[in-house]
């Protein structure tokens, strides 16, 4: 075993400012395996101890058999990893995992601008309070705030096989990532975000200072900055938040180049909060293969149910439907910042963004654009009931019912929603970009018998009579 490394905090401007610059992260030649050897909170081979011991790009194992148990619950406060790079993972197969309780603390608190990877892990009952608050800033003015309810990091996490549950922020001030705080980036790969939430002040004049009920990535601090996320086979659902972003937020930059942010495979369902449910986003957002449905949004002036766009948003074979705001649409653009439409891509290809609604009526897309400009979106093979007079959709698009079963288990890792027989949906989509599977992934072809469906989810036995409509 090591020798302890020095168990400080870097000086939090520090950490914010260094936090931004995406950069390319260098392994270590050679990283070195240290193995947790009980499951004590604190002292001699506990999980707290051997990350104090390790160094930059090592992984520490969890073995339940050396272990002997399954389970380490805090008891003595967050965990610092004051390494850049850092492994942290179960010694098993990806049917099991190993539990982690923050027992009301946030279980990780990563001070490094490198990689925090955690794999088969469950990490739940985490929580932040003013205690964890770091400084941040936006535009001139500086601010507390409290961010990861289980997991903050100054530079990126990476999910594995893991899953982010019932752990919550709780702030006087702004609170931000009910599960997640990440500086630089958030990946999760067959992993699942439940559960979370965020509680923090609430103006008369603003409403709720509480942001981002699942997670978020690149927040500004001092020193300025962006983020990304990069989600595959994975589920964010069932996460809530007063304010703004009940699944996830993405802080890009307006009008400049900034990371790219993509979903893939995965599902975004059962979010909820005031303003934009499911996904805020203000910089590249490509979303492929995946379904956003049964979000809410509940503020009464200003709501988005699945997907604000604050710069440019691509749609690929995806499903966007079945979400509920009170006042609001669906996918809502955001292009006040700028004087034109020229920086403002919006690509929709055999996509379905339908069955959302506002108060009780239709409201799938809505621009608010620069007064006497409007929002070209480009693309094919569309489905879009309705969208507002600012909006001008590919000619192609139908607006027809397509005839959606509610999302449920088809198959595969996350949650899909099929179709009904008679769906305008089978057979006249496109696979522009050569997708192997749809959303479910291997075993679900994303083309059969040389027909697309529209949306993220593939019927795969071609019924010609239910194509066209008849019983």
């Amino acid at each position: 075993m090591r020798s302890h490394l020095p168990n400080h905090r870097l000086p939090l401007a520090a950490a914010i400012a260094a936090c931004f610059a995406l950069t390319a992260i260098s392994p270590s030649a050679q990283a070195a395996y240290d193995s947790v050897l009980n499951c004590n909170d604190t002292g001699s081979g506990s999980l707290r101890d051997t990350i104090a011991s390790a160094t930059t790009g090592d992984t520490v194992v969890l073995n339940p058999v050396t272990m002997q148990c399954s389970a380490v619950t805090l008891g003595s406060g967050e965990i610092v990893v004051p390494q850049n790079d850092l492994t942290v993972k179960y010694n098993g197969n990806n049917s099991n995992r190993f539990t982690l309780s923050g027992n009301n603390h946030r279980i990780f608190h990563h001070e490094g601008t490198g990689k925090l990877t955690l794999q088969r892990l469950n990490l739940q009952f985490g929580k932040a309070t003013d205690a964890d608050a770091i400084l941040v800033q936006t535009g001139k003015y500086k601010s507390s705030a409290v961010p990861g309810g289980c997991v903050y990091s100054a530079g990126v996490v990476d999910l594995e096989n893991s899953q982010v549950k019932y752990c919550s922020v709780v702030s006087s001030s702004i609170g931000i990532g009910g599960g997640i705080g990440a500086m630089k980036g958030l990946i999760m790969n067959n992993s699942t975000l439940r559960d979370n939430s965020v509680t923090a002040f609430v103006s008369p004049t603003y409403g709720s200072y509480a942001q981002c009920g699942g997670a978020f990535a690149g927040v500004p601090g001092l020193g300025g900055g962006y983020g990304y996320i990069n989600a595959s086979y994975s589920s964010v659902t069932g996460n809530a938040v007063g304010g703004n972003g009940g699944g996830l937020c993405i802080i890009g930059p307006y009008g400049k180049p900034g990371p790219q942010s993509m979903l893939q495979n995965s599902t975004i369902s059962g979010n909820s909060a005031a303003s934009i449910s499911a996904i805020s986003s203000s910089g590249l957002l490509t979303i492929a293969n995946s379904t956003i449905s049964g979000n809410t949004a509940t503020g009464s002036t200003y709501s988005v149910s699945a997907i604000f766009a604050g710069k440019t948003l691509t749609l690929r074979n995806s499903t966007v439907a079945l979400n509920h705001a009170a006042n609001g649409a669906a996918i809502w653009f955001n292009n006040q910042k700028y004087k034109s439409n020229a920086h403002y891509a919006v690509d929709f290809e055999s996509s379905i963004v339908a069955n959302n609604t506002s108060n009780g009526i239709e409201s799938d897309v809505y621009s608010q654009v620069q007064p006497g400009t409007q929002l070209t979106i480009t693309g094919a093979s569309n489905i879009v009931m309705s969208a507002s007079a600012k909006v001008a959709l590919p000619g192609d698009t139908l607006a027809r019912d397509p005839l959606l079963l509610p999302l449920a288990n088809n198959g595969g890792a996350t949650q899909t929603q099929a179709f009904r027989d008679g769906s305008p949906a089978f057979g006249h989509g496109n696979n522009s970009t050569n997708l192997a599977t749809d959303q479910r992934g291997t075993g679900y072809a994303r083309t059969v018998n040389g027909a697309t469906d529209i949306g993220a989810f593939q019927q795969q036995s071609r019924d010609v009579v239910f194509a066209n409509g008849f019983e």
